[in-house]
């Protein structure tokens, strides 16, 4: 009897360390270097003061704006 509780806990104890090491390397995630380089800056509308990337912005004057229709006011 006792013979079958040790089996039972050494069978156990193997399936538990499986699974820790299969969700180790799941969880192990890189994060690739090209997605660090693609980092922003955030400037802040004029108007609004709204921030947003200035990719998206308008430049006007040394003055950053959200949209066209801020510029004009």
């Amino acid at each position: 009897m006792w013979r079958l509780i040790f089996l039972g806990i050494i069978i156990g104890l193997g399936f538990y360390i499986f699974k820790r090491i299969l969700n180790q390397t799941e969880n192990s995630t890189v994060v690739p270097e090209s997605n660090l380089d693609k980092a922003e800056d955030m400037v802040k509308c004029v108007t609004c003061a709204v921030h947003l990337p200035r990719s998206e912005a308008f430049l006007v004057k040394g003055k950053f704006y959200c949209s066209q229709t801020h510029i004009n006011k």
